[in-house]
Formats: C-alpha cells, structure tokens, sequence
C-alpha cells in the first residue's frame, strides 16, 4: 500500500443506479480513511450537481455549495488529489463520461479508461467485441426501435423474435447495470409489451435467446504490478424472482452467493479464463466482473462485463475477494494502487 493519499470518492449521479452508488462509497470511504488516506466524499446529486465535503462527511452529504461539473473538476486539481475514486453505477460514471473529463485535467482515478468504460457498458459493442475474440455469447438479435412506438410494428418485431430466438427471451436496454432494463417476456404478448416499454429514447434493443443454467460472476482485479488475478468464482441463486435482477441483487435475502460456486475444478477454471478473456478484450483496468451462464451441457455463455462492480456490503465482488483472502479494505486499497 502507497502512503497517505488524497483521495476524493466520487459517487451518486444521475444515474438509475444512484442509490446503489451512495451505499458503495459508504464503505469505500471507511476502509479508504481505515487505511490513513485523506478522504473528501465528492456526491453528485440526482440533478448533476456537485458536493465537496470536507474529511468528516459520510457518502451522499449535501452540506457544501452545489457546483457544476467543470468547477468540480477545477476543484479536484486545486485540491491537489492523488487518485478519484469511482464509485459512480451505470449510465454517469461507468459509461466513460466522467473519466474523460478527469483525463483532460490530467487527474488520475480508478477503474478502466474512457474507452473500455464506454465499449462495456454499452451491450451491443460489448458484445461485438466479445464475438471478434472468440467469447461465447447467446444468440442474439439488434432489434432497431424506429417501428416499435407503433404497436403494430412492435408486434411484427415480437413475432419475429419468437420465431428466431424462441420463448422466453431477453430483452435489454443497451446502457444499463443492477439489471434495470432487463425484461424476461415469456409470449408474443409480452416480448411487444417489453420492445414498446424499453425502446423509449434508445435507437436499438439487444434481444438474446435465453439461457439457461448455472448463474455465474468472474471477478478480476489487476494488482499495482499490472498483473491480473482471476478471483474465486461466486455462485448466485435468485430467491426472490426468476433471475439475478436489482432486487435479487441488493434486497437482504433475495439470491443466495456462494463462494466457491458448485461447479467442478475445470469449470471454475474456464468461468475464471473467460473473466480475463474479457477484462483483456475490452481494454479493462484495475478490476472487472463479467456475469457468465454456466449450461447444463458444461458450455459457459457470458453475458456482460462491469468495469464499475458494485462494493456494497451485498455486492458479488467483495465476496469472491474475501474468498481469496482479501479482506474489504484490502480490496479497496489495491483498487487503488492499481490507479497509482
């Protein structure tokens, strides 16, 4: 671990994830100041605007003066911070909006550059990506959304689907985390329901087959030597719905994780090459998560890639770390020496 730091945790945003990024920088900015760094809490509220607090202040304080964000940048450089933290979720922060305006004051922070934030979060190129390496993906359809705000052609394109994917299928939003965005309609009825609710200010719907098997996450997290480590393998059984969605995710017994996942050794170790497979494809840094199907026949399928995985007390990443012997503010501080 580096000395002292000057550490601002950046984290809230416009973000449909904004509540799932307040309670991630609560315990970041605990085992952050545990590790004697200078932390200053820097939240973005629901309207954009920005929160400097001073080193007492817990995540989401509003105490300070809103400012916009190209004050707050010039704020992060007459501070004289070493490292931001991004502890941004979703579509402001995850997306490589934000890194690219740090990167053009020349302020260092944590997690992937503009590029892989950008190409991950986004599962249409994401995927591309994955197909131009070689990674397994389900079958899939790019269904553009310029007939779907008309029922009729929202029921042309259900029926379509069907028939090339077959029932149930998945429908995603292209930039989305937590699963929000994600619909399961299992008739013709429902896959026009969903193309017509999700469509709303995208131009295309990713539509894959469903798979299924085994729910699966790889962590990877790069060490400050530039090495990567494939982390233990986390297990998830939703109990609450019929996959891992946000409620699955974050409500206190909604999916059972288990670490190591029940899978056999040589599983693990193809779940795990396929988590760095991916981190490496994508350009990704310091730490990743890719979500994989493990199928009944042995065949993994991934599915996404998070360059932000969420760090709260109920996030995946922090238990397949504690599996490997790491502890929270372990995982933590080498985030941040990877940044350094």
């Amino acid at each position: 671990m580096t000395n002292s730091l000057k550490i601002a945790v950046l984290h809230g945003g416009p973000s449909s994830e904004h509540a799932i990024s307040v309670w991630s920088a609560q315990g970041a900015i605990a085992a952050l100041r545990e590790l004697g760094h200078d932390v200053y809490p820097v939240y973005v509220g629901r309207d954009s605007h920005w929160y400097f607090s001073d080193g007492q202040a817990d995540a989401g304080a509003t105490t300070a003066n809103p400012i916009r964000l190209w004050a707050a940048i010039e704020l992060l450089s007459e501070l004289n911070i070493d490292v931001c933290f991004m502890g941004f979720h979703g579509t402001f922060g995850e997306d490589g909006k934000v890194q690219a305006a740090l990167e053009l004051a020349g302020l260092r922070y944590t997690g992937s550059g503009v590029g892989a934030s950008a190409v991950a979060m986004d599962k249409l190129f994401a995927r591309r990506v994955y197909q131009g390496v070689g990674i397994p993906v389900a079958a899939a359809v790019e269904q553009p959304t310029d007939t779907l705000d008309e029922l009729q052609g929202a029921r042309i394109a259900a029926s379509a689907l069907a028939d090339q994917l077959g029932l149930p299928l998945v429908v995603k939003v292209p930039a989305g985390g937590s699963s929000i965005g994600v619909e399961i309609p299992k008739t013709v009825a429902e896959v026009t329901d969903s193309l017509q609710r999700l469509s709303v200010g995208v131009s295309h719907l990713l539509c894959e087959a469903y798979v299924t098997g085994t729910e699966l996450t790889a962590g990877v997290l790069q060490t400050a030597d530039g090495r990567l480590t494939a982390l233990p393998i986390v297990e998830i059984v939703p109990r609450i719905a019929g996959f891992f969605d946000q409620a699955a995710k974050y409500q206190k017994g909604g999916s059972d994780e288990i670490v190591p996942a029940r899978i056999s050794a040589a599983a693990a170790v193809a779940v795990q090459d396929l988590g760095l497979r991916a981190h490496r494809a994508l350009g990704c840094r310091g730490v990743s998560r890719t979500d994989v199907i493990l199928r009944a026949d042995g065949q993994p399928v991934v599915l996404e890639t998070n360059t932000l995985p969420g760090l709260t007390p109920a996030s995946l990443l922090p238990k397949a770390a504690a599996a490997a012997g790491k502890s929270y503010r372990d995982l933590i501080g080498a985030i941040v020496d990877a940044a350094l």
